[in-house]
C-alpha cells in the first residue's frame, strides 16, 4: 500500500470513530436540591378556586325629610300675588337650611308642602288639616289673610302643630293665647298707632278709611278709630263687600266728607280699584293716599295697572333697603336677585324668615314632637332676615308676638321699585 492510500485509510477511520461516538447514549447529570420533596404516590386534586366578591360602594343613607307647611292664597278670591311672593321666600328657606345649614333635625333635609287657602277661612282650615295629617309637618307658616288665620288657629289648637303668621295681623289671632300660635308681623293696634301718628305728624286732621268686610279690614278700622279718638283726629270708615268691583259710591262719600288723607286698606283686586277710581273722580292724588300694607311693592303689577296715576302713594311696610340684614338675610337677598332679577319684598323676606325659624326650632328641640318644638320656639332666640326674633308669653295680642319696625315710604316717580321709594317715616313700638 502506498503512502497515499494509507493516508486516506487513516482519515476514514477517524471519521468513523466520530460517528460512533455521536450515536452513543448520553449520561443525564443529577441535580441535587437542598430540600427534595418525596415522590407523590397518588394524584392530588388541584387547589380549590376561591371567588373574592368585592363589596359595592356604600351609598349614603337617604334621610327622611322634614316637612314645613306653606298655607297661602294662591288663587282668588284671595290675593295670589302676595301668596306667590311669600311662597318664594319659604321655598328659598328650605334651600338655605339644606345647603348652608346642613339640614334641620339630625341633618334631615327640609321640604315645603303647599296648601292654597284661596283667601277663604273654610278652605284654609281644611288645607291646614290636610298638611298636618298627610305630611306630619313640623309646623306651618304663611297666612296672609287674617280671616284665614283666625279659622286655622282653631285647627292648630286641635292638632297641635305650631303655625307662624307671616302677614295676618288681626289682634285676635295671638290674643287667643293658644300655645301653637306665633307671629312675626304687625298686629293691627300697632299698625293703627303708626298710621294715626303719621297722619298727625303731617298735620292731617281728617282720615278717610276704606276697606273690605274681612277680619283684617274691619279689625283695622276699629283700631284706627280708637287710636284717632285718643289723638283728637276724625275718622270716616267705609266698609265694602269683599267681592265688590265698583267702589265709586264709597269713594264719592269719602270725597264729599273732605278727608285730609285716605287709608287704603283694600286686599286683592279692590286695593287697585280704589287707586283707579279715586283718581278718576279727582280724589287722588289731590288727597294723599296711604296703602296700609306693602302691596304697591309688587312694583311690576302696580305700575302696569296704574302708570302715572299711581305716583305719590304712601306705603306702610316693615322693610327698607337701608336696613341691616343678617347673614341669612343677605344670602336670601343675593339668591333671590340671582333667580328673579329683582330685590325681594317684605312678603318674601318674612316667608323666608318664618320657615327658617321652624327648621331651627325642630333642630333645637331635638324632636318632631309638637310640644317640644313649641317649647323651643318659646325659649330660644332666632336669627331672622333682619335682627333676631323671640316669642314671649306676653299679654293679650302680644302672646307669642314679635313686632317689626314700622316704616312708611313713598313712590315719587313712575316705575320706581321698593328700593327707590323715599323713606318718609319710621316708628318703633315700645310697650
Amino acid at each position: 500500500m502506498n503512502r497515499k492510500h494509507f493516508f486516506i485509510l487513516v482519515i476514514l477511520v477517524f471519521i468513523l470513530s466520530l460517528l460512533i461516538a455521536a450515536c452513543a447514549p448520553q449520561a443525564t447529570p443529577t441535580v441535587v436540591s437542598e430540600a427534595t420533596e418525596p415522590p407523590k404516590t397518588e394524584t392530588e386534586a388541584p387547589p380549590a378556586t376561591v371567588e373574592v366578591i368585592q363589596p359595592e360602594p356604600t351609598q349614603p343613607e337617604k334621610l327622611e325629610p322634614l316637612y314645613i307647611g306653606a298655607l297661602l292664597p294662591l288663587s282668588e278670591p284671595g290675593a295670589p300675588q302676595a301668596g306667590q311672593l311669600i311662597l318664594r321666600g319659604i321655598e328659598m328657606a328650605a334651600i338655605y337650611v339644606n345647603e348652608v345649614l346642613g339640614g334641620s333635625l339630625d341633618g334631615r333635609p327640609v321640604e315645603i308642602v303647599v296648601g292654597d287657602d284661596k283667601g277663604t277661612p273654610e278652605v284654609g282650615a281644611t288645607e291646614y288639616r290636610r298638611l298636618v295629617q298627610t305630611y306630619n309637618i313640623i309646623g306651618a307658616t304663611g297666612c296672609y289673610h287674617s280671616s284665614v288665620g283666625l279659622a286655622t288657629i282653631e285647627v292648630a289648637k286641635e292638632l297641635g302643630a305650631p303655625i307662624i303668621m307671616t302677614q295676618a295681623s288681626n289682634k285676635a289671632i295671638t290674643e287667643s293665647g293658644y300655645p301653637q300660635v306665633f307671629r312675626t308681623h304687625l298686629i293691627d293696634p300697632i299698625r293703627a298707632i303708626a298710621l294715626v301718628d303719621f297722619a298727625k305728624s303731617q298735620g292731617y286732621q281728617k282720615i278717610g278709611y276704606i276697606a273690605d268686610n274681612t277680619d283684617f279690614g274691619v279689625g283695622l278700622a276699629a283700631a284706627v278709630e280708637e287710636e284717632a279718638a285718643k289723638q283728637g283726629l276724625e275718622v270716616k270708615s267705609m266698609i265694602y263687600d269683599k267681592a265688590a268691583v265698583d267702589l265709586m259710591p264709597e269713594l264719592l262719600q269719602l270725597q264729599a266728607w273732605g278727608p285730609d288723607i285716605i287709608f287704603n286698606a283694600g286686599t286683592g283686586n279692590p286695593e287697585h280699584i280704589i287707586v283707579e277710581q279715586a283718581y278718576e273722580i279727582g280724589l287722588f292724588p289731590e288727597t294723599p293716599m296711604l296703602a296700609t300694607s306693602d302691596w304697591p311693592y309688587r312694583s311690576d303689577e302696580y305700575w302696569e295697572l296704574h302708570g302715572e296715576r299711581g305716583v305719590g302713594i304712601y306705603i306702610l311696610t316693615a322693610y327698607h333697603k337701608d336696613m341691616e340684614l343678617t347673614p341669612s338675610g343677605q344670602w336670601f337677598r343675593d339668591r333671590y336677585m340671582a333667580k328673579y332679577g329683582v330685590a325681594p319684598t317684605y312678603s318674601s323676606y318674612n316667608g323666608f324668615g318664618d320657615a327658617l325659624i321652624l327648621a331651627n326650632a325642630a333642630k333645637l328641640a331635638g324632636s318632631t314632637d309638637y310640644d317640644a318644638i313649641i317649647k323651643a320656639l318659646e325659649e330660644n332666640e332666632f336669627e331672622f332676615w333682619a335682627g333676631t326674633v323671640t316669642f314671649p308669653r306676653g299679654e293679650g295680642a302680644f302672646w307669642h308676638q314679635w313686632t317689626p319696625p314700622v316704616l312708611i315710604t313713598q313712590y315719587t316717580a313712575v316705575n320706581q321699585t321698593q328700593d327707590e321709594a323715599t323713606l318718609v317715616y319710621t316708628f318703633n313700638y315700645t310697650p
